[in-house]
């Protein structure tokens, strides 16, 4: 089993709310793979578990970055 844990500064609750609601809909379908997210004051947790190919983790976990990067970056635009 492959394990991460991500966790992302953010302003308040509500961002990290977002961050994590954000993420959710990719995690639904891949076999072998659990994403939990938790929205705390400021701070968005993510932990993951796998048990696949190290590649394939990789690929998922940048992925995951990526969508979290770009769903952080919008929500900064919208609340300034």
């Amino acid at each position: 089993m492959i394990r991460a844990q991500i966790k992302i500064s953010t302003p308040n609750k509500a961002t990290s709310r977002s961050l994590v609601a954000s993420v959710q809909p990719d995690n639904l379908n891949m076999k072998g793979l659990t994403v939990k997210g938790k929205a705390l004051d400021r701070t968005a947790s993510f932990s993951l578990e796998f048990g696949g190919k190290i590649e394939t983790f990789i690929s998922t976990l940048d992925d995951l970055l990526r969508c979290l990067q770009a769903a952080k970056e919008t929500l900064t635009k919208v609340s300034s």
